[in-house]
């Protein structure tokens, strides 16, 4: 560290600038008369002795009264301690700067405004940290690699984590970008959008990407409106584009029932046996449970209906699964089910069989 460096750094640990330079004079002279070391610094010399009497009052120096006053630098160990504490102390200050800075100004204790995209970013990545089923995500390139390692470490603990990724036609992911062990299913969404992150159905962080004349952010904590920005993820997000990545683990396991039913309706109709593992909660005593059956009805607002290829807004309303265990019936509802036994988190198709009578499932009347 040079000089000058130096002697701003002495001046922020409350020396004046003449007490910084006659300190680092006096440690390159070593014990000197108190006015050599006014002759050899900046400190005029009228002002010397009263600048290294306030530097032996902080502990810098030591003086010694023999024909004249000598001064010598006294062990650096306290003194240096004190400039360390406050380093410690200023960096201390300056991170919880920034973390009053990222925190949103809160309009109550469920919704929160930040004052830009990049601290709702930020706040996902804390959030997913505490994430036990679903991550739903959307945004860039460059704001998906920066939820990377949250996203891994949750791949790792089990949860399923789709993303659908903003991109211009013929542009390519950055070279460090990579799906694999990060995300469950990638689809590319060709449209710009907000940066939106849904994550086990209470908690939501969405941003303006384009089209905003200001910056901000919005975090919410809750259980109803994150199934707002869900239905517009899975609506105007997801379900148009195409998969580009699937991992081949969750293949066949749904995060939501309305995609389920829409995509087993047509083997449901043809008479095939389909069987399945729901984990959710039990609606009796809000613990978690796991049902495994198979499907033995499927209902649906319009479900009496001739039967067509099923849109996710065909099941906008009430819908609903019951199961056959083999020892009892189990019936199984979507995102804030009330009346059902279980609210599902995730559907899982574990297989599906020919059954008895094939093709010739009659629909109920």
């Amino acid at each position: 560290m040079d000089r000058e460096t130096l002697t701003k750094a002495l001046e922020y640990a409350d020396l004046t600038s003449y007490q910084a330079d006659a300190y680092l004079t006096l440690l390159e002279m070593g014990v000197s008369p108190a006015i050599e070391v006014g002759r050899e610094s900046a400190v005029p010399v009228s002002q010397v002795y009263d600048v290294l009497r306030g530097l032996e009052s902080k502990g810098y120096v030591e003086t010694i009264e023999r024909e004249k006053l000598y001064v010598q630098p006294c062990d650096p160990e306290a003194a240096m301690a004190d400039l360390e504490s406050r380093g410690e102390l200023l960096h201390d200050a300056a991170e919880a700067v920034r973390e009053r800075y990222r925190t949103p100004e809160r309009m109550d204790a469920r919704v929160g405004v930040t004052k830009r995209v990049d601290t709702a970013v930020e706040n996902a990545q804390d959030l997913i940290d505490d994430a036990e089923t679903v991550v739903e995500v959307a945004g860039s390139f460059e704001q998906l690699q920066s939820l990377s390692p949250a996203l891994r470490e949750a791949r790792d603990r089990g949860v399923v984590v789709r993303a659908s990724v903003y991109i211009d036609r013929g542009d390519e992911p950055p070279a460090a970008f990579g799906p694999s062990g990060v995300l469950s299913e990638l689809r590319v969404c060709t449209i710009p959008g907000p940066f939106l992150v849904v994550i086990d159905r209470n908690r939501t962080c969405f941003g303006p990407n384009t089209r905003s004349d200001e910056d901000y952010g919005v975090l919410v904590y809750d259980r109803i409106l994150p199934f707002v920005f869900h239905w517009f993820f899975l609506t105007c997000l997801w379900n148009l584009y195409p998969t580009v990545y699937l991992d081949a683990e969750d293949q066949f396991t749904y995060v939501t029932i309305e995609e389920f039913i829409r995509d087993i309706v047509p083997l449901w109709e043809s008479g095939f046996e389909l069987g399945v593992t729901v984990e959710g909660v039990d609606l009796a005593d809000g613990g978690e449970t796991t049902v495994e059956g198979s499907v033995a009805d499927i209902s649906f607002y319009g479900d009496e209906r001739p039967p067509s290829r099923l849109a996710l807004s065909d099941l906008g309303a009430y819908k609903n699964l019951t199961l056959d265990t083999g020892d009892e019936t189990a019936v199984v509802g979507g995102w804030g089910a009330v009346l059902e036994d279980m609210e599902i988190r995730t559907i899982t198709l574990e297989r599906v069989d020919i059954g008895e009578t094939p093709f010739t499932h009659e629909r109920r009347d």
